[in-house]
């Protein structure tokens, strides 16, 4: 059966079709055939027997109505207008059964029915002869002879002429009963023909229809597996193709496809390994794959493609925001990319309100101005604890600072006892130190100027003695008067420079609280000025001297 499995479809289907018509055919012929049959009979019976038997029960119920009006005529033959109407009514039985019987013989078959239905017309003649003299018995009104013909003639010619009624009517129906047991009998013989034949023809169909449909389904339940499984992104099948029909074309096209396929799968994979060694710019070979898997490896490409510019354009505005260049915008992505874009917009605000921060308290550090501090609230995870770093550094200097500040304001305000006390980690522990040996130097020169101010007092106290001895030897001490006045001058001028240097001191000192951070060259910058001043009361005691030696000589 090679050859038909080897067959189209189609043609398959035509032989099985062909097939099933020629049974139909069979069937509808033999059936065509017995109809025929019993149609015949049905003929027979329905133009023959059955009307045959109708016109005899007729012909009886009118002869009979015909005899009840014979007697009724006799019970009231002293009516003329009653004999009148059974008369009439009579004439027209008559007439009918006239009717009835021309029905009959149209149905009449020769032989022994013809016979009797002779016999009948005989018995009929008989007994409508009988009547005429029953009739014009009744007209003469001879009542007696009307009832002696109603008695001895009419009576016994009714009852033969029924009798061969009967008998006629009995040979109909015996007939029309044969024939209707034969169309029976054919029907049913018909019956378990078509039977017979329609369970041969439906054997016959099923096992074609089996036959073909299995020819079809079995390659094609193969492909359909084979489909189903290619569909599950199983490629490895085994596809065998034994047949040259559709299904087995079918078969050898998914062979294709999953080879196709295949490739297909080889060529990404080989992308994919490409891409995962760092080879991005790999893209598959389109030309290499005919009509939509070329389309569908191209698009693949234009793929990979789009999200490696997504990826190098991320990585490229990413590398810009590294080195602090926010002017750079990502792309407008569309659908679900939009995704990036904005997180790259809520990568760029955070780095910019970060460096705002930063900017801001940059600025007010700057400017001496330790109390701002940064909005940690508005940021997250480390940005929220770089801002909180950065406030912690503000507070700390700004502490130090005041701190520094608050011993400087003591200093200036010439408590030389104040220090600065408490934990200060770094440079701030150097500016404590050095404050506090600041505080410490001022302290000590102060102290020592406190000396020279009381030899100065003493000094004076001198003079004034000289002055009263001199105001006696004024004209011999002029020179020497104007000597000391020079000397008082240079004290004064000497006076005067030292109280610059102290509001130096103090300018100085004030200055350290603005530059903290320059604390330590602030305080080198104090010792110094207080060493100027150490000079400049070395410089007084030295004219106090010299006073002292001026007054002694005086």
């Amino acid at each position: 059966m090679n050859w038909f499995r080897n067959l189209a479809v189609a043609r398959k289907l035509a032989v099985a079709f062909s097939i099933t018509v020629l049974i139909t055919l069979s069937l509808g012929v033999f059936a065509l055939a017995r109809m025929q049959s019993s149609a015949h009979l049905l003929r027979e019976i329905s133009y023959t027997w059955a009307p045959a038997v109708q016109q005899l029960s007729e012909m009886r119920a009118l002869l009979g109505e015909f005899r009840t009006y014979e007697l009724a005529q006799l019970a009231h033959a002293d009516d003329p207008k009653a004999v009148q109407n059974y008369f009439e009514r009579m004439d027209k039985a008559r007439s009918e059964v006239a009717i009835a019987q021309t029905a009959y013989a149209r149905t009449t078959q020769p032989g022994k029915e013809a016979e009797l239905y002779d016999a009948v017309k005989q018995k009929l003649a008989d007994y409508y002869k009988a009547n005429a003299a029953l009739g014009a018995a009744v007209r003469a009104g001879d009542l007696v002879t009307a009832n002696t013909v109603s008695d001895e003639q009419s009576r016994p010619a009714r009852r033969d002429l029924f009798a061969k009624l009967v008998e006629l009517t009995k040979f109909n129906t015996a007939h029309m009963n044969d024939e209707i047991a034969l169309a029976e009998a054919a029907y049913q013989r018909s019956v378990r023909i078509m039977l017979a034949a329609m369970t041969l023809a439906v054997l016959l169909a099923v096992f074609a229809g089996w036959f073909v449909a299995r020819s079809i389904a079995a390659p094609l339940g193969h492909a359909t597996r084979m489909a189903s499984a290619i569909a599950q992104g199983k490629l490895d099948n085994a596809i065998h193709v034994d047949s040259r029909d559709e299904a087995g074309q079918l078969l050898q096209s998914m062979q294709g496809m999953q080879r196709q396929l295949q490739a297909v799968l080889a060529a990404q994979s080989e992308m994919a390994q490409r891409h995962d060694a760092g080879e991005i710019s790999y893209r598959m070979d389109q030309s290499a794959f005919p009509g939509d898997y070329g389309t569908m490896v191209r698009d693949t490409n234009n793929l990979v493609g789009s999200h490696i510019a997504v990826k190098m354009k991320l990585a490229q505005i990413m590398s810009r925001y590294a080195i602090g260049d926010l002017s750079q915008d990502m792309d407008r992505l569309p659908g679900e990319k939009a995704v990036l874009s904005d997180i790259m917009d809520t990568v760029k605000h955070n780095l910019s309100a970060m460096n705002s921060e930063i900017k801001v308290l940059a600025q007010a550090a700057a400017n001496g101005n330790f109390g701002v501090r940064g909005d940690a609230q508005r940021f997250q995870y480390d940005f929220h604890a770089m801002v909180d770093n950065l406030n912690q550094l503000m507070a700390t200097a700004d502490a130090n600072l005041h701190s520094l500040s608050t011993l400087l304001q003591a200093i200036a305000a010439g408590d030389l006892t104040a220090r600065m006390h408490g934990q200060f980690n770094g440079v701030f522990a150097q500016m404590r130190d050095h404050a506090n040996a600041t505080a410490e130097q001022l302290s000590s020169i102060v102290g020592r100027i406190q000396q020279a101010t009381g030899s100065i007092n003493s000094a004076a106290s001198n003079i004034a003695a000289g002055n009263q001895d001199l105001s006696q030897r004024i004209e011999q001490q002029a020179t020497n008067l104007e000597e000391t006045a020079a000397s008082m001058e240079e004290l004064t001028s000497t006076v005067r420079q030292n109280a610059e240097h102290a509001r130096q001191a103090n300018q100085l000192a004030i200055g350290a609280a603005s530059v903290a951070s320059q604390g330590g060259s602030v305080v080198a910058q104090v010792v110094t000025t207080m060493s100027g001043i150490e000079v400049s009361s070395k410089k007084i005691a030295e004219i106090i001297s010299v006073i002292d030696g001026i007054a002694f000589q005086t």
